[in-house]
Order: structure tokens, then C-alpha cells, then sequence
């Protein structure tokens, strides 16, 4: 190495760099003079030029020359290649990638301190959460046309209906069995899942007065309460029983036992 540093004969010519072979090292060494920017590759084949033009290579000019060479690729592939990370090696961020984190962060914590300052201002402590508005069951209000084509309707097959049960032996008295809790379950279970019904159709079974009574109070309680809604497409035409979602099964069953 020593006689290859004080051979003034060789000196390396590069764009960024001109002298000794030995002087390069030590700057690089040193950090004042970046290697990546130091073409290796021409810093040999100037030394190769070099040689071919001597009659007589001394060796220990070649082994100073290997030495420094080595010592210049192994720093430049420490530069180049990705090294392995210690177990106990902290991974650094990226200057960049930090300060955008960092910026970020900023962001969220003073639009958080705006909006308490914001409340502090208004003389509140805590925020007032607005609850919904209830869901109220609709009752709907019975149409008085509709009613009077009920009445309509009853009175008629009031008028067709027996004064007396069909069948019935002259001296036997037997009792009026049926009830409007009976009818208001029957129209229920004709009506249930959005089904329909003629008001006709109720009647049609009716072989006793006391049935149009009992079917049309039915149908009344049950308008009433929001539980059916009675149509008629056209003038004259069919009565319709329709059924409507029910508020609860609870409510259903007091009405149907009667409670209510």
C-alpha cells in the first residue's frame, strides 16, 4: 500500500475527481466526496492503461492497488446494496411519510378543539342528542260513506234474514250462542296478512238477525280501532274489508276477549 501511495506516476482522472488512488479513499473515507457519483469501473481500467504501458509492474504496486480497490467496492456495495435489519433495530420512517402522519394528526386534534371550543361558547357541557320522533300508530277515521253503505248493506240482509234459526222445533228454545268477540277472530284470521274480504261474504252465512247484528258490530269495533278499512271501488258495487297492520298482538287480544 505504502508503495503504491508514493507511486506519483498513477493518477486517477475522473469528472469529480483528480489525484491519487490512495487520496480518493481517504476522501471518500471521510465523507467528502460521495462514492456513488465515483465510477469504479473507470478508476480500473485507468489503472489497467496504466499497467500495460509500465515495461515492469512491481507487486507491491499491484497489491496496493488491489487493497485500495477492494476497500473502495466493498464501501460503494454498502451504499448500493439493501442491508439486513438487526432483530433489535428500530425501523426509521420516512422523513416524508412522518411529517404528512404528523400533519394529519394536527388536523384532527384542532377541528376536535374548534368544536368543544364552539360548545363552550354556547355555555354548554355536553352534547344533546335530539331522540326520534315515536312512531304513533295512525287510527284512521271510520268514512262516514263507508259506514252508510254498511248500514246499507246490513239492513238488507237484515230484511232476507229468518226472524227464527232454521230447523228449530216449534217449543224448543235454544240459545243465541255466537259473539261479537266470535266474529271480530273470524274477520281477523279472513283479513290477516293484508287479505280482504266482501262485507256480502260475512253476511252470506247469516241464517238469523241476531248474526247481522252481531257480524256489523263486529265490523264497527273493529273500524274503530284501526284494524280493517272498508272500500268500495264503484258506486253500487262490493263492499271490501281489508285488513291493517295491528299495533300490537296485546291490544288484539284484549279486543278480542273483550277487554277493551
Amino acid at each position: 500500500m505504502a508503495a503504491f501511495a508514493h507511486d506519483d506516476a498513477y493518477i486517477v482522472n475522473l469528472p469529480v475527481f483528480e489525484g491519487p488512488l490512495d487520496l480518493l479513499l481517504q476522501l471518500i473515507e471521510r465523507a467528502k466526496l460521495d462514492i456513488s457519483v465515483v465510477s469504479l469501473a473507470q478508476v480500473t481500467d485507468q489503472f489497467l492503461d496504466h499497467v500495460r504501458a509500465l515495461p515492469d509492474v512491481p507487486a507491491s504496486v499491484l497489491a496496493g492497488f488491489l487493497t485500495v480497490a477492494a476497500r473502495l467496492v466493498w464501501i460503494k456495495s454498502r451504499l448500493l446494496l439493501p442491508q439486513p435489519r438487526q432483530a433489535d433495530e428500530e425501523v426509521e420512517e420516512d422523513p416524508g411519510e412522518a411529517l404528512a402522519r404528523q400533519l394529519r394528526e394536527y388536523k384532527r386534534f384542532k377541528e376536535a378543539a374548534d368544536a368543544l371550543r364552539a360548545i363552550e361558547a354556547e355555555g354548554r357541557r355536553t352534547y344533546g342528542r335530539a331522540a326520534p320522533p315515536p312512531e304513533l300508530q295512525r287510527r284512521l277515521d271510520p268514512d262516514p260513506s263507508a259506514l252508510s253503505e254498511l248500514l246499507a248493506a246490513a239492513r238488507n240482509a237484515f230484511s232476507s234474514a229468518s226472524a227464527l234459526p232454521v230447523d228449530i222445533p216449534d217449543g224448543m228454545v235454544v240459545p243465541f250462542t255466537l259473539t261479537i268477540q266470535d266474529q271480530i277472530r273470524l274477520i281477523r284470521r279472513t283479513t290477516a296478512h293484508g287479505g280482504r274480504v266482501t262485507f256480502r261474504g260475512l253476511l252470506s252465512q247469516a241464517y238469523h238477525r241476531l248474526e247481522v247484528i252481531v257480524t256489523l258490530l263486529a265490523v264497527l269495533e273493529l273500524l274503530k280501532r284501526s284494524r280493517i278499512h272498508v272500500v268500495q271501488d264503484e258506486s253500487f258495487g262490493e263492499i271490501y274489508i281489508e285488513g291493517l297492520a295491528a299495533a300490537g298482538d296485546a291490544e288484539d287480544d284484549e279486543i278480542e276477549d273483550g277487554t277493551e
